[in-house]
């Protein structure tokens, strides 16, 4: 073979291999990372290639270090002549290649261009699988479907940050709306399970589920934690109402966990709902609670609700803010009255009427009214009583604000509301018409008005499930009823009123016991003896002595109660009157 730019080549390459003590093999694999290329090697090396392509001689080039000169040497020895335009257009292009490397991070500025090549085309093929994945990606919306096709583009744009970004948007689209979407279903599962164990009467449990439930939703989005702890508790505050053993505790302490989680600055409205909510609940507790124990909780409840009012600002939270002041009324309102504290009661009737003047002057949430008249008429009773003179203009501003209550709980199908109004103004007609007992047809009408009045609510409180008020409701009606039957014209008149007072006092029981309100199981007990005692008056013998009995039996159950709440007047005298009637007893 004559002598080309190929057979000089090759001669180098030997030459080269040789110092450097390598064999094809070795040579092979050092330069090109595979033994596959042995055979070209051997062919350059014998001559048999007059012009290698660029492809399989560049790696050699690079690997044992071949100059320029050395290059220019071997193409003078072959007759070879440079093309200038073929270098320029070489030179061009491994620039270009160089440059596009460089855009896949490619940053070895001696690699070869074979090794380009080989990078390049895995790039080329991650290219194709990502833009394929793109384009198989899941559109959960509209939205996402456009983000995709922006994707794509910005992709064979080069714009890698670009697509980055358009893939975190898509990503956080399918979180809402396909992730949030499975936890929602693993969070109602899991409240399911709190459902349970509150049914079960297991409240520390009941409370961990719930608690859970919510916070599956905290590292997604925290507004969406907070409503389910807020709504969470508010419908086991619900439940609490309306049931004999479910624990008011585990709906304060869910929302006190949003409470936590909540800051004032960012959604003052959010957290202003969870601590009226707070207030609500804290306000029901109090009432199964022990009297030191009630003044402590009101005490609490009081502060939330000032808290709710406080992040109340703005005429668009009008409703709110007066619901909230509602709330810190009632709360104040029930520790002036076990307190004995006129001064408080007289701050209650302030914060209702100031209330009643804003609704009024507002001309809207007219639905609040009927709550605010309540309040206020019940406040201005409580005030009544505490006072050392009788003040009839207290009682009639009462009994207008019931009237009012009524008629505006009418209109807006307020039931509970309804019943509450109903139920005071069957106590308010009954205090005004005993100041004037003598005007027996007043007193006549004003009982039968009490009780038809106790029994709406009563029809109310039914409807509505809640146990505290229907008992009381039941209660009040025991006490006119009997009442009414001292004050019959006859005997089978009397005994009837005797009997569905009975009737009304044992219903009130049901929820009413000596283990959940000892003074007021007891005062029962006291009024059951009474019934018993008159009747025995008007009954046969062999009744009066069983009625003589079990009047002996409720007295002396009222005594116990009274001797261990420490009603002292009233022991005293009960113990006259059992006494009294054992010795008629043996008398007869």
């Amino acid at each position: 073979m004559s002598s080309s730019f190929g057979k000089a080549l090759g001669d180098l390459i030997l030459r080269k291999r040789r110092v450097l003590g390598l064999t094809q093999t070795q040579l092979a694999e050092d330069a090109f990372g595979s033994s596959g290329k042995v055979r070209r090697i051997s062919e350059l090396e014998n001559g048999l290639v007059s012009n290698p392509h660029l492809k399989t001689i560049d790696p050699l080039i690079v690997y044992l270090k071949i100059t320029d000169e050395e290059l220019d040497e071997c193409a003078s020895v072959g007759g070879y002549q440079p093309n200038a335009a073929l270098d320029l257009a070489f030179k061009e292009a491994s620039g270009l290649i160089r440059k596009l490397a460089r855009k896949f991070d490619h940053d070895n500025p001696d690699a070869s261009l074979d090794e380009l090549n080989s990078y390049l085309g895995e790039k080329a093929a991650e290219f194709v699988r990502l833009r394929d994945k793109i384009s198989n990606m899941e559109a959960v919306s509209s939205e996402v479907e456009e983000l995709r096709g922006t994707a794509i583009a910005a992709l064979q744009a080069g714009e890698n940050a670009e697509v980055d970004e358009i893939l975190e948007r898509a990503e956080e689209l399918h979180q809402q709306e396909k992730t949030l979407a499975e936890v929602d279903k693993q969070a109602e599962i899991r409240a399911l399970r709190g459902d349970a164990k509150l049914l079960a009467g297991d409240f520390e449990a009941s409370y961990s589920h719930y608690h859970k439930a919510a916070m599956f939703f905290m590292p997604f989005d925290k507004r969406v934690t907070i409503e389910l702890l807020q709504n969470l508790g508010k419908r086991i505050y619900e439940a609490a109402r309306r049931s004999y053993d479910v624990d008011f505790g585990v709906a304060e302490r869910l929302l006190k966990d949003a409470l936590v989680i909540s800051d004032p600055a960012e959604f003052p409205d959010v957290v202003a709902g969870i601590c009226y909510r707070i207030s609500l609940v804290q306000r029901n507790r109090a009432e199964a609670s022990s009297a030191k124990e009630k003044a402590t909780l009101l005490r609490e409840a009081e502060g939330f609700a000032r808290n709710a009012v406080k992040y109340l600002e703005g005429t668009e939270f009008a409703y709110e803010k007066i619901s909230a002041q509602i709330s810190l009324a009632n709360s104040l309102s029930d520790r002036g009255r076990i307190e004995g504290d006129l001064e408080t009661i007289e701050q209650v009737i302030d914060l209702y009427r100031s209330a009643r003047d804003s609704l009024l002057a507002l001309n809207e949430h007219s639905e609040l009214l009927c709550h605010v008249y309540n309040g206020l008429g019940s406040s201005l009773l409580r005030a009544e009583e505490f006072g050392e003179t009788l003040d009839l203009a207290a009682l009639e501003e009462a009994r207008r604000a019931f009237y009012e209550s009524i008629e505006i709980s009418e209109r807006f199908g307020d039931v509970e509301v309804w019943g509450g109004g109903n139920f005071n103004l069957g106590n308010v007609v009954l205090r005004l018409a005993r100041l004037n007992e003598g005007e027996e047809e007043a007193y006549l009408l004003a009982r039968l008005r009490a009780i038809s009045c106790f029994q709406n609510a009563i029809e109310a409180y039914s409807e509505t499930s809640f146990p505290n008020q229907l008992a009381e409701a039941h209660r009040c009606l025991g006490d006119v009823l009997f009442e009414h039957g001292l004050h019959a014209e006859n005997d089978v008149r009397k005994e009837v009123n005797f009997m569905r007072a009975v009737a009304s006092f044992e219903k009130a029981s049901e929820w009413i016991t000596k283990e959940r309100d000892l003074q007021r199981w007891g005062y029962m007990q006291c009024r059951l003896g009474s019934i018993f005692e008159n009747h025995s008056r008007i009954a046969e013998p062999e009744i009066a002595q069983s009625d003589i009995r079990y009047a002996i039996e409720f007295f002396e159950n009222g005594l116990s109660a009274y001797r261990e709440v420490g009603l002292g007047e009233s022991v005293t005298s009960f113990e006259a009157n059992i006494n009294k009637l054992k010795e008629e007893l043996t008398a007869k």
